[in-house]
Order: structure tokens, then C-alpha cells, then sequence
């Protein structure tokens, strides 16, 4: 599995706390960050800062009235807009958000995974309705699937139940139909409506549709044959007229070539010529042709005369031969007429002999008459029984349609019957399948929610052991979807922990709650934040409260933790709570306008002491100081562990006098600790052990020089030499060294039965009882 991006630094600019620039970079190696400071010091605008990234959001303002506006708040007070900036640098990458002057949040680079939980949210999943808490935790049950096929199905259930609605009214309707039908044919005896359609459809059609197609063909070829009468009446009269006009034509020819000599038409373009000369020249005296004078009076008016004779002629001749084509043309058309006849009385016995007819058809007594001259009165013969076709086919045509129509509606009342019978059987399956869709979303849920509810219990148990307060159950309403309940065992009754449990205990549960549904859900890629979440927990509780979440953390990308819990801060630096995992500590200083948040150097006592010996000069009274609270604090672990008997006084601390001798010689004697870094198998053996008697002698031969160089400035100081101030630090770095891991601090859990252990089992005291 690809390894998470870790965290190097946050940048703030002018984003609400930070005033100026602030940034707080993540020590390498380290996954868990707790950040501790007082009230006011901007631990939540750290918080808020990665809100803002991940969600484009600031939780902790809402819920406080500051309505629509509330993003203008984003910002530091005084501060432009345009001045905001958080930056993420990680080892992918750096994700940067702005404010643009609208107050848009403008995103670059991949947004951080965040689950935060804030004081004021604890109690949300706990006293909220079951919807609501529903809701809270939805994101984190991936049911999209079973949603997605119940409501599939719940759907196609709806649809099916408006197509049998449909279906049973169609249904109905057919019904209907099939009832008028049977009651017009006089509701036979011993058969239902239905019964009695399909008996009728039954009965042979004999030849129905023939019946009407012959008969209509019958009724075509009858009135085609009165149409002849009239048309041949129109032919021999247009025939008559063109015989008329063509003898008149011929006799205008004949009169015509007798006003004319039998050569004039040779003459005819000579004669036109010499009318145009003679109408040029007008005052000629000869003859233009044989130049004699003596025939030249009156040879115009000749020509003239002779070239009007030659066009009448002419005319005569084109009148001629257009009557001709008339004639022709009349004498075709009574012809073709007479053809299209004898096609007619043929296509009228074909007609009648096509056919086998019933008996009531009436046929004509003979067939229709070659002669077109007798037709007509054929023709009015047998106009009455030609009248009698026309109610033959009408009956036959409302015989056919009431048969189709009968047999629709039988073909309809089949198909919804079919229909309303099919989704009867289909619905009750599907309401099934989706009574069982819904059972296995509920298992399936219920599953996953036991699972929280298990996890929140032993979580809830690791904080509050033996109180019996770990049967947490969380169960969906059988009576309402998406609704959760919350439940709990209280002095062996089934309760809601609302109702009994204390204000701690509630706040306690709600941690649990979140701790456990944040860790289902892709934990591995999301940064954990837990803000100021110990508000309400009593000191009881508050040391196990705060070992389950460095045991829970180390599931997640990164956890950061804000407090202002001060015995928090004082044991993370003596080094008595170790989360398992490496932790940086940050230390926020007191906020100020001019220059905002402030981180300050907070190491553990025993780094402090350190460092002050790596300085040039050291300064001994402050070495001898700080390694002899320290050696106190080691002697004071020491004594407790092997009830060692000290001075009991009146409202005073033990000091090293009563601590050093209270370690006896059997038990320095027998004081020894397995190293055991970098180990993981238990059974195998330490990679040194290291006795203690040593370091404590020394120390107890040297303790004097704490008096004199350290708590009190007494004369026998300017007699010590410095050599024994630095060699008595150095010494209480040894035991402390030896005693405590760096990681998993000091070995406080005796469950091996014969050691004290630290909880990476970096370091074995023995013996685990004081020798007597």
C-alpha cells in the first residue's frame, strides 16, 4: 500500500488569529502533534486552518449568529481580504487557500483529508434525534448499492402498480365492449360475454372478404357500362360534325382551282416578283419582263388579281386538310369507344362468372349486348337488380367490421386479462424482493453499525474500565428508515445513555463515537484533529482518555491534538505519557495583535537538562537544579513502584534526602532494566541490562552538591568543585536514560507478572515487588 504524504508545515497569514505570519512546521518522523496552550492562544485557528483547506469552512463559527457574513470573519481583524493565505506543504505537494475580494475561497493544490471534532461537537452524535445522528454517521456505511437496487425496485413496484391499475381498467373497458356486443346478438343463453365472442369468432367467415371484393369489382364493371350510352352519342355526333366540315372543305377547293388556270401556281413567284417591281416602279411604260409597252396598262392590277386567286386556293387547300385530320381524328375516338366497350361487356361477364354468389345476389338475366345500340334499354332492364348489389355489400361490410371490431376488443380483453393475471403474480415477487432487499440493507447496516457500536464500546471501556458502561448499542429504527438509536447498560438495564450518564460520561461516549466511525473511513490518507476535546472530563478519566487517543491516532495519516489541559503538558514533558508513536510537542505563548500566535520551545524536563549541560560555560546552579527535580521526580516513581516506606510530613514534598536512603541496599542490590529497543519478539533476549545500584550510590555520595550549588546557597558551595555538580547531572541522565524510553516512557505495567514494562516493551524494570 502506497505510504500517505506526511505533513511538513502549516502557513498562516492574517487568518483569524494569525495576525502576522505564523508557521508551524511538523517535525519528520512524527504523526502525532499536540499543541498545547491557554486559553487565546490560537490553537482552534490551527484548527480552523485545515477546516478551511479541506471543507472551504470554519465550524468553530458557526452556530453563533453571525448570519450570511460570517466569512468576513475569516480573516484577522483589520486585515484585507486579499491579505488571507493557509498553506500545506506536505512531502506531495502544497495546498494553498485564499480569499478573493468577494470572499471566495480560491483553492490550488489537492485539499487534505480532514475529520475534525471540536468541544462543542461532542455531544451532537449522543443528544441529537436518531435522524440526525443517522446523517452524522451515513457517510461512513457505503450502502450506495442496496440503496440504489431498493429504491430501483420500490420504483419499478410503483410502475407496475399504476400498469396494473391500468391494466384492470383496460380490462373493464373490453369487458364493456364484449357485454354490448353480446347483448345486441340477444345475450345467448349459456355463455358469458367472453364465452360467446370467441364462439362467434369461431364460426367459418365463408369467403366474406371475397363476398365484398367480387362484389365491388361487380358494381365497378356494371357502372363502367353506363357511361357507354352517353359517350358513343358524343362520339357519332363529333363524327357527323368532321364529315360535315370535311365535304365543305372539298367543295371550297373545287370552286377555288376554278377560278385559277392549270399553271398559274408555276407562275406564282414570277407574278410576286413583278408586283413588287410594278409597286417600285410605278411610272414604268413597258413591261419589266418582255419590255413591250403596249401590254403595260393594267398588268399590276392583272398581277394582283391573279396572286389573290392563287391565295384562296392556297387557304382552301389547308382548310381541306385539317378537316380531313378531324375526320380521321372522330372516326378514331368512335372507334377506340367502341373497343373500350366490348373491354367493358367482357370485363362484366368475367365479373359475374369470377364469383361463386350467394343466393340472394340477383345477376343480370343476359349478359350485356355487343351492340352498343341496345344498351341502354339493357342497361334500364337491369338497373334494379345492379341497386341491390349496393345493400349486399353494405351488410357484408358490417358484418366484416362488426367482426374485426369484436375481435378487437376479445384480443384486447385477452391481452389485459393476461396482463392483470401476469402482475398479480409479479407485484407480490417484487414487493417480496424488496421486502428482502430491505431486510439484507438492514443486516447489512446493522452489521457495520454493531462493528462501531463494538469498537465505541471498547474504546468507551479502555476510558472507563470495570464501570460497566461498555454495552454500547447502536440500532436502527425497525419502524423508521435512516433513523439510529443510541443505547447503554446502566446498573444492568437497558437505557439511553442521555438519561443517566454523567456529563463526562457523555462526553467520554461521544469522543468514542467519533474516534470510531472517523477511524472506518480512510483513515490511512486523513489528518485527525482533535480541538480542546477534554473540556468536561474529570481527572479520573482524563489520563486514560488521553492513552486511548494516542492509541487510536496511530491509525491515521496524521493526528493533531490542541489542549489547554496543563497536567497534559506536564506529564508529556516528565515523560509519563508516551503515545506509543513519536509526538511533537508544540507550546503556544500568549497572542497579540501586533504579532498573533506564537509557538515557544517546550521540551520534556529531561531534554531541558540536557541541552543546559551541551552549553559553553554551563551554568551549574541551573544544571544542579534541574537534575535534581528530576532526580526527585525518578526517586519519587522509584519508591512509589516498590512502596518504599519515606518521612511522613505535614504538607511538605519529599526531598532527595528522604528519597535516596528509602531505596534499601536489597533492593538497589536487586534494581536492574532490560534494554529492549528495536525488539519485537517478547520471548527474545535484551540487547543489554543495566543494574541501578551504581548510579544510585553515586548519587547518593554526590546528592549534597544539589544543596549546595542548587535549591540553597550555603557556604560549603565555594568548597565543591564544579567537576562534581556537572558528574552529578550527568548521572541523573544515566538513571533516567536507563529508566525512561524516549518513545514509550517509562515501565509502568506490571501484567508480565515478574517485571514492570513501558508500553512498547522497550524497557523491563525488575523486580516487580521489593525484596523483603
Amino acid at each position: 500500500m502506497t505510504t500517505p504524504p506526511t505533513l511538513k508545515s502549516l502557513t498562516l497569514t492574517a487568518f483569524r488569529g494569525s495576525a502576522g505570519t505564523f508557521a508551524l512546521n511538523f517535525e519528520k518522523g512524527k504523526k502525532f502533534t499536540l499543541i498545547y496552550g491557554e486559553n487565546g492562544t490560537g490553537k482552534t485557528t490551527i484548527c480552523d486552518a485545515f477546516e478551511f483547506l479541506a471543507k472551504d469552512n470554519i465550524g468553530s463559527l458557526d452556530g453563533r449568529g453571525l448570519g450570511a457574513g460570517v466569512r468576513k470573519f475569516w480573516r484577522t481583524v483589520g486585515k484585507p481580504t486579499t491579505d488571507v493565505a493557509v498553506e500545506l506543504a506536505s512531502s506531495d505537494g502544497q495546498c494553498t487557500g485564499k480569499l478573493a475580494g468577494n470572499m471566495v475561497t480560491v483553492l490550488t493544490g489537492s485539499a487534505p483529508r480532514v475529520e475534525l471534532l471540536r468541544q462543542r461537537q461532542i455531544l451532537e452524535l449522543i443528544e441529537t434525534q436518531p435522524a440526525k445522528r443517522y446523517e452524522a454517521i451515513k457517510r461512513f456505511i457505503d450502502i450506495e448499492a442496496f440503496e440504489r437496487s431498493e429504491e430501483a425496485l420500490r420504483q419499478q413496484g410503483k410502475t407496475l402498480g399504476g400498469e396494473l391499475a391500468s391494466a384492470q381498467q383496460s380490462e373493464a373497458q373490453s369487458l364493456e365492449e364484449l357485454q354490448s356486443s353480446y347483448e345486441a346478438a340477444g345475450s345467448p343463453a349459456g355463455l358469458n360475454p367472453v364465452e360467446w365472442a370467441k364462439q362467434k369468432l369461431a364460426e367459418p367467415t365463408t369467403g366474406l372478404d371475397a363476398d365484398i371484393s367480387a362484389i365491388g369489382k361487380l358494381r365497378t364493371a356494371f357502372d363502367a357500362l353506363k357511361l357507354f350510352p352517353g359517350t358513343f352519342d358524343v362520339k357519332r355526333a363529333a363524327l357527323a360534325d368532321a364529315e360535315t366540315a370535311a365535304s365543305d372543305a372539298d367543295q371550297a377547293q373545287m370552286n377555288a382551282l376554278a377560278t385559277v388556270d392549270a399553271d398559274a401556281a408555276k407562275r406564282e413567284g414570277v407574278l410576286t416578283a413583278g408586283k413588287a417591281y410594278l409597286h417600285a416602279h410605278a411610272e414604268t411604260d413597258s413591261c419589266p419582263l418582255c419590255n413591250s409597252k403596249e401590254n403595260i396598262a393594267g398588268l399590276a392590277t392583272a398581277v394582283e388579281n391573279t396572286l389573290a386567286q392563287l391565295g384562296a386556293l392556297t387557304d382552301a387547300n389547308a382548310k381541306k386538310r385539317k378537316a380531313q385530320s378531324a375526320l380521321n381524328t372522330a372516326k378514331s375516338g368512335l372507334q377506340q369507344v367502341k373497343t373500350d366497350y366490348a373491354k367493358a361487356v367482357a370485363a362484366l361477364a368475367d365479373a359475374q362468372a369470377a364469383h361463386q354468389w350467394k343466393p340472394q345476389v340477383q345477376l343480370p338475366a343476359t349478359t350485356a349486348p355487343d351492340d352498343p345500340a341496345i344498351l341502354a334499354a339493357w342497361l334500364v332492364t337491369n338497373e334494379p337488380v345492379a341497386e341491390t348489389w349496393a345493400n349486399a355489400e353494405a351488410g357484408w361490410r358490417g358484418e366484416s367490421k362488426f367482426r374485426t371490431q369484436l375481435k378487437s376488443a376479445a384480443e384486447r380483453y385477452d391481452t389485459n386479462a393476461a396482463r392483470v393475471t401476469e402482475l398479480s403474480s409479479l407485484i407480490p415477487s417484487l414487493e417480496a424482493a424488496l421486502t428482502q432487499c430491505v431486510e439484507e440493507r438492514q443486516k447489512f447496516t446493522d452489521g457495520i453499525i454493531s462493528d462501531i457500536a463494538k469498537e465505541v464500546g471498547k474504546l468507551y471501556e479502555k476510558v472507563h474500565p470495570n464501570e460497566g458502561l461498555d454495552k454500547i448499542a447502536l440500532e436502527l429504527d425497525p419502524a423508521r428508515r435512516a433513523s439510529l438509536n443510541l443505547g447503554a447498560t446502566f446498573e444492568g438495564q437497558d437505557a439511553p445513555p442521555q438519561a443517566y450518564f454523567s456529563q463526562s460520561h457523555l462526553d467520554t461516549l461521544g469522543l468514542c463515537v467519533f474516534l470510531a466511525l472517523a477511524a472506518r473511513d480512510r483513515a490511512a490518507e486523513t489528518v485527525l484533529i482533535l480541538d480542546d476535546v477534554l473540556g468536561s472530563v474529570d481527572e479520573p478519566h482524563v489520563e486514560r482518555v488521553i492513552g486511548m487517543i494516542y492509541e487510536v491516532s496511530g491509525s491515521f495519516r496524521h493526528t493533531i491534538v490542541t489542549t489547554h489541559y496543563r497536567p497534559w503538558r506536564e506529564k508529556y514533558r516528565w515523560g509519563w505519557l508516551k503515545p506509543g508513536q513519536p509526538c511533537q510537542f508544540v507550546e503556544l505563548t500568549g497572542w497579540a495583535i501586533d504579532d498573533g500566535m506564537r509557538i515557544i520551545s517546550s521540551l520534556p524536563e529531561v531534554e531541558l537538562l540536557r541541552s543546559r549541560l551541551a552549553e559553553s560555560p554551563v551554568d551549574i546552579q541551573s544544571v544542579c537544579s534541574k537534575a535534581g527535580v528530576i532526580l526527585e521526580a525518578a526517586l519519587d516513581y522509584l519508591t512509589q513502584k516498590y512502596e518504599c516506606p519515606v518521612p511522613r510530613r505535614q504538607g511538605a514534598a519529599y526531598t532527595l534526602g528522604d528519597l535516596l536512603p528509602a531505596i534499601g541496599s536489597k533492593l538497589r542490590d536487586a534494581l536492574k532494566v532490560e534494554l529492549r529497543d528495536g525488539i519485537t519478539d517478547a520471548g527474545a533476549p535484551a540487547s543489554s541490562t543495566v543494574t541501578l545500584k551504581p548510579t544510585l550510590d553515586e548519587l547518593t555520595r554526590i546528592a549534597q552538591v544539589r544543596n549546595a550549588f542548587g535549591a540553597h546557597f550555603k557556604a560549603i558551595s565555594f568548597e565543591l568543585l564544579d567537576t562534581d555538580a556537572i558528574g552529578f547531572a550527568k548521572e541523573v541522565l544515566v538513571l533516567v536514560d536507563t529508566l525512561v524510553c524516549p518513545d514509550h516512557g517509562w515501565p509502568s505495567n506490571a501484567n508480565s507478572g515478574s517485571y514492570w514494562r513501558n508500553s512498547g516493551d522497550t524497557r523491563r524494570l525488575h523486580p516487580l515487588k521489593r525484596p523483603s
